[in-house]
């Protein structure tokens, strides 16, 4: 028979080799995402439901740049920090997976379609999770005022070449943004390259100037500082109808339609968590979260699109063919900075 005091020690033993337990057990229970969305509500709604629904706790890191969070990655290679890339464009999935740097992962959440209609990569190397298309978009108090009073807002890319443009024109740098290089990969698949490039030449000739920052575009439009922008459809119906800004916006024929995907990070530190984290991406609760506070296009057909938007179905959409737009993002960009002067 073991005397009170024995008993007691035991008890401590075991209380001590439950506390030195904890912390390990702590640090499973969190996942760590990287993404560019510059809405913080919407991720803390997905977050904490998240959390609700699992147990596991989210940790964001949010970088305006695509860019700048996929060389984040590659630098880290040899001590994963994140889970989870939440957040860009497929080819910057893609490039990561060539690169070896991501966990192929097909979420059991995603439709039987989702791999025919490009939502998703068939070998599992991304998730998407919601859809952004480009678009034109002007200033209404300063339009006619900048450009004259009997200017007709631009329906078309071409339009936007017209002599009236000339200095009033403003979007993001494709060598430093996702959204500029999809708008100049736009124009190679719509004109061909050889036609395209001339393209490029004559918008330059009409910009104001390419931001190195993205977002930099729809808050320099939203002030007038430029009458005319080229930007994510989704941003510019943030600041139209969630801030209620003087804006106006066409979806020009022959335009992209990005996906935005999700990938697990190879060699994070929770990697289980990661895939309960993608799963979660595909549900109702997230992309109906999304279209709503962000203006993002659902990938679920289940899902209404965001206000003041057209459905995906209703876009006239440019073949964009990803693998080529991948395996030629290096020389599009270096190009682009010759024949722009960048």
């Amino acid at each position: 028979m073991r005397t009170p005091f024995a008993a007691l020690q035991a008890a401590a033993i075991a209380a001590l080799a439950l506390l030195s337990c904890a912390p390990a057990a702590s640090a499973q229970e969190k996942v760590v995402v990287y993404t560019v969305t510059p809405f913080p509500e919407m991720n803390r709604r997905i977050s904490d439901e998240f959390t609700k629904r699992t147990g596991i706790k989210v940790e964001y890191l949010n970088v305006p740049a695509v860019g700048t969070l996929a060389a984040r990655i590659r630098s880290e290679k040899d001590r994963p920090r994140a889970d989870v890339f939440a957040t860009a464009p497929v080819d910057f999935h893609e490039a990561l997976a060539k690169d070896g740097l991501l966990t192929p992962y097909l979420s059991p959440g995603l439709p039987p379609d989702a791999v025919a209609k490009g939502y998703a990569d068939a070998k599992g190397n991304w998730t998407g999770w919601f859809a952004t298309a480009t678009a034109i978009f002007w200033n209404t108090s300063q339009f006619k005022k900048e450009i004259g009073e009997n200017a007709k807002p631009p329906q078309t890319w071409d339009d936007l070449l017209k002599p009236e443009f000339k200095g009033k024109l403003v979007s993001a740098n494709p060598q430093t943004s996702a959204v500029g290089f999809v708008q100049l990969a736009t124009q190679m698949f719509r004109l061909g390259e050889d036609k395209a490039w001339d393209y490029v030449k004559a918008f330059a000739a009409n910009s104001a100037q390419f931001t190195p920052s993205a977002p930099i575009v729809v808050a320099l439009v939203e002030k007038g500082e430029v009458p005319v922008g080229v930007f994510w459809l989704s941003d510019i119906l943030t600041a139209k109808v969630g801030r209620n800004q003087p804006l106006e916006v066409m979806v020009p024929p022959d335009n992209a339609v990005a996906i935005w995907a999700a990938s697990i990070v190879k060699g994070g530190p929770n990697p289980e968590g990661a895939k309960k984290y993608i799963d979660f991406l595909t549900s109702e609760f997230v992309q109906d979260t999304a279209a709503k506070v962000a203006f993002y296009h659902p990938l679920n057909t289940k899902v209404a699109p965001p206000v003041g938007a057209p459905s995906l179905t209703e876009m006239s959409v440019v073949k964009y063919d990803m693998e080529w737009a991948t395996a030629n993002m290096d020389r599009l960009r270096k190009k682009w900075g010759a024949v722009t002067g960048q």
